[in-house]
Parts: structure tokens; C-alpha cells; sequence
């Protein structure tokens, strides 16, 4: 029963500080036509306050220096609360590429939208497409994007295969993308409950990996995902299947995407 309090104690506070956030953040971004200052207010107040909430306490492990100009950092996907554990950890203003489904949720949406953020329709290839063209353009462009490759949250805690869409935008803008591994957030957030239990999540960031450095796009999921699974055993996770790094097609993170 406490965890159940807990989870809807955080799930309402989140709401109501986003839009809270979102009208101190609305003149800035309709004067400057940029999400910055609503990035650097949710690193710097709102994801620390709901982790607070929460009762989470984060470990962050940053294993290298972050290279100079835009990257793609690559995160797994245990609960909930990974987003504001990745924007909190990471000590850079950044976008999500997120499913086109969040876009249509009340003030969350209209926050990511305006807030410079990247739509993908999974349920339409020629629009998937476009999408990921416009992610690399914008990546070229100077924004780092934080995507999580699997696609949905992991059932289990493993790290499941990653879809290939980033990929893809890694390669055609080619710039670094960033392994970075959570772990213990599926513990303190159970998938499909709204229960928070206190708890510490570990974000570990790696070193960054060159796409020029590999012949083709799942060359560089691979190694991606490899060093991903690794941190995440490190960090006290249960890792992944190493036998196969891309999803299979027709499941979230299909080949296709």
C-alpha cells in the first residue's frame, strides 16, 4: 500500500511541476523559438524534484568525458522513471525521440513539441522514415537526442534487442553516441505499476562510440549494445542476451525502425 501512495504521490506531482515548468518555460520558448531553457530547468529542478519525491537516491557513474558538439546517448529502458534519471544525469541540454502517442498527451505533449523534440510514427514506415531524416538533420544542426533503442520498457530487467532507427540517425549525421546504462529502476518502479518503492537507480555513462569506426549501422548497434549490457552488469543489472543485438520484425524495435 505505501508503494502504491508513493507511486501516485510521484505521478501527480510530475504532472502538475511539468505544467507548472511548462508555463514558466511557454514566453521563453515562444520569444526564442528554442527548448533549452525548459531542458535545463527540468536537469536542474523538475527531474531532481520528482526523483525526491520518488524517494530515489542516483548514482551517477560517468566513465569518460563527453565528447565536444552534439551526440546520441543510447539508454535502456527499465521503468518510468529512466527519463528523469537520464536528464538529470546527463550534464547537457538534450531532445527525446519519443513515439508520436506522448505528443498527444495534455501539456506533456505540447512540452515536447514545442520543446524541440522528435516525433516517430512506428505505425507508419514512410513517416518513420521522414522522421529519422529530420532527427539527423537536426542532430548536424548541434542538438544531442537521448533515445532509448529498445523501444518500451524491458518486461523483465534484461536488456532486450535494440530497434534500429537510431541507428540509423547516428550514422547519417555521424556524430558519437553515448552507451548509457540504468539500472535498479525497474526495482524501485515495477513496469505496468504505478508503485514507487525507495531506492537508488545507477546511470552509468560510457565512453562514446564513432560510427565512422564500424562498416554499417548494425555494426554499430552492436557495439552499442555490448557495452550497454556490460555497464549494466556493473552497475549490479541483469545485463542482456549478447546472442542477438536487433530486434526481430514485427515486435517493438523491429528491424524496420
Amino acid at each position: 500500500m505505501a508503494e502504491r501512495v508513493r507511486g501516485w504521490l510521484t505521478v501527480g506531482y510530475a504532472g502538475l511541476s511539468m505544467a507548472f515548468f511548462f508555463g514558466i518555460s511557454l514566453p521563453v520558448m515562444v520569444l526564442t523559438g528554442s527548448g533549452a531553457f525548459p531542458m535545463w530547468l527540468a536537469r536542474k529542478a523538475w527531474a531532481p524534484s520528482c526523483l525526491r519525491i520518488a524517494g530515489v537516491r542516483l548514482d551517477i557513474r560517468r566513465l569518460a568525458a563527453l565528447p565536444d558538439g552534439p551526440a546520441i546517448f543510447a539508454a535502456n529502458h527499465e521503468s518510468a522513471l529512466d527519463i528523469l534519471a537520464v536528464v538529470r544525469a546527463i550534464p547537457r541540454g538534450v531532445r527525446f525521440v519519443a513515439k508520436r502517442e506522448l505528443f498527444r498527451i495534455p501539456v506533456f505533449g505540447w512540452y515536447l513539441r514545442l520543446g524541440g523534440h522528435v516525433e516517430v510514427d512506428r505505425r507508419d514506415r514512410a513517416r518513420a522514415i521522414a522522421s529519422l531524416g529530420a532527427a539527423a538533420e537536426k542532430v548536424r544542426a548541434g542538438t544531442s537526442l537521448v533515445v532509448f533503442p529498445e523501444g518500451t520498457r524491458s518486461p523483465d530487467g534484461r536488456i532486450q534487442p535494440f530497434k534500429q532507427g537510431p541507428f540509423v540517425i547516428a550514422s547519417r549525421s555521424g556524430v558519437p553516441v553515448v552507451p548509457v546504462a540504468v539500472s535498479g529502476a525497474a526495482e524501485v518502479n515495477p513496469k505496468a505499476r504505478i508503485a514507487v518503492r525507495p531506492g537508488t537507480i545507477r546511470v552509468s555513462i560510457g565512453p562514446a562510440v564513432l560510427p565512422a569506426d564500424f562498416p554499417g549501422k548494425l555494426d554499430l548497434l552492436a557495439e552499442v549494445r555490448r557495452r550497454i549490457v556490460e555497464m549494466h552488469r556493473q552497475g549490479g543489472g541483469l545485463g542482456g542476451d549478447l546472442s542477438r543485438h536487433v530486434a526481430r520484425r514485427g515486435v517493438e524495435g523491429s528491424e524496420d525502425g
